[in-house]
């Protein structure tokens, strides 16, 4: 840039200054068919060129127009692009400062070192958020997971040092072939469709960051459908608890505890995370209640749940144990996958008919204990320690129960 009181300036500095923008295609090296679409700037004299993280067939573009031939959303985001470069411009006309197409572009999407490489700035981010205490250590855990996976498929692609700006639309296509083929486990299991989108939407979340960083100009994801498939909630209804609670267990210490286990979370909602990690000193006295008073491992927030009875009593059943005696514990101690397989022998030996894991436990809590006992929904959200009440209302289906219940009182009313 140059400033006006440059004596180095000459007349021709002062002419209008006039700016053209096209919108061309250019072909994708690895295929045969994609092309990316780039942005021109032309302006007194200078030009500038930058890709607008789009990318189509050269059927969908329509070169005179510079437009896409159908698609109305990604003419919208040129045209969005477009009033952006005419408002950088308009800000530099301001400052008095003689300018070229090539810092319109620097304002615009920063200098070439700002690009940062995807996989580095998905790590940087990660840092920054844990540190700032934005994300738990849970959360941090899944968004490494996303990065392994992205990694994974740049590794194989040879493009682990791809900048941000060259991951369009075409990239996550190709990410999204990649997560639907690869194994997830030794057992060979593929990825549900549910654990793509996610994995989409850290990546999503990542490229959101760099656009409110000054790093991009466009997220390359705003035109991709992630699929979230309707959430089916498992849980144990009121008869099924009584078949689980009734089964005689005399003289098998083990499946006695993995039931209470189970039972303790049907009554307070915990993860089995923080079911695990739930010492006596959680256990506190509110309003001259007892409650237990928790920050959530997943998402760190701070919970305070009601004891209800059957809760209380298994509590008190294992004042004397050594876990509790020796480590403050009050569950036995057991692994996830432990239970989860102790779970599915009581399932068989109660006759339910289901593949019994302990979350069951939180949706049996959320349906069949507060749900279906007309609590409202708002006190479920608090006691589930949900963030966002659409969570919640995932479970707010109208169960047999309920349904039952609703005509009984009807029929009370309309025979009066």
């Amino acid at each position: 840039m140059i400033h006006l009181k440059n004596k180095n300036v000459s007349p021709e500095t002062f002419l209008p200054k006039t700016m053209t923008i096209k919108f061309y295609l250019k072909p994708v090296k690895s295929s045969n068919s994609g092309f990316k679409i780039y942005t021109q700037i032309v302006f007194n004299r200078s030009k500038a060129e930058f890709t607008t993280g789009l990318s189509c067939k050269n059927t969908d573009w329509n070169a005179q127009k510079e437009e896409f031939t159908k698609n109305t959303l990604f003419n919208q985001q040129l045209s969005n692009l477009k009033m952006k470069i005419y408002r950088v411009k308009n800000s530099l006309d301001e400052t008095g400062i003689i300018y070229t197409a090539k810092d319109i572009k620097i304002q615009l999407i920063g200098t070439k070192k700002s690009q940062e490489v995807l996989l580095d700035y998905f790590e940087q981010l990660i840092a920054r958020k844990v540190s700032d205490g934005s994300w738990s250590k849970a959360t941090r855990r899944l968004y490494l997971s996303s990065h392994q996976y992205l990694a994974a498929f740049l590794s194989d692609h040879r493009a682990k040092e791809v900048n941000i700006e060259n991951f369009d639309l075409t990239v996550i296509a190709k990410f999204d072939d990649y997560l639907r083929q690869v194994f997830w486990n030794d057992k060979g299991d593929k990825l549900s469709t549910t654990s793509i989108s996610k994995h989409h939407t850290r990546v999503k979340t990542v490229f959101g960051d760099a656009i409110s960083r000054g790093k991009l100009a466009f997220n390359p994801y705003a035109n991709f459908k992630l699929s979230f498939p309707q959430a089916k909630r498992e849980y144990l209804t009121k008869n099924e608890l009584d078949k689980l609670n009734n089964l005689d267990l005399t003289n098998n210490d083990i499946l006695v505890q993995i039931r209470d286990i189970f039972m303790f979370s049907c009554y307070t909602g915990l993860r089995f995370s923080d079911a695990m990690a739930l010492k006596i000193e959680h256990i506190q006295i509110i309003n001259n209640e007892p409650h237990i008073r928790v920050d959530q491992i997943k998402t760190g927030e701070r919970r305070e749940i009601p004891i209800l009875n059957p809760a209380m009593a298994i509590i008190d059943k294992y004042n004397w144990s050594n876990f509790r005696r020796v480590k403050g514990f009050v569950l036995p101690i057991y692994t996830n996958q432990c239970v989860n397989r102790y779970l599915k022998f009581l399932a068989n030996l109660a006759g339910l008919g289901k593949n019994l894991t302990h979350h069951i436990a939180r949706h049996t809590c959320a349906t069949t204990i507060l749900l279906d006992n007309d609590v409202p929904i708002e006190v479920v959200s608090h006691w589930l320690g949900h963030t966002n009440i659409k969570t919640t209302q995932i479970y707010a289906k109208i169960s047999h129960t309920k349904l039952q219940n609703q005509s009984a009182r009807l029929n009370e009313i309309i025979n009066i």
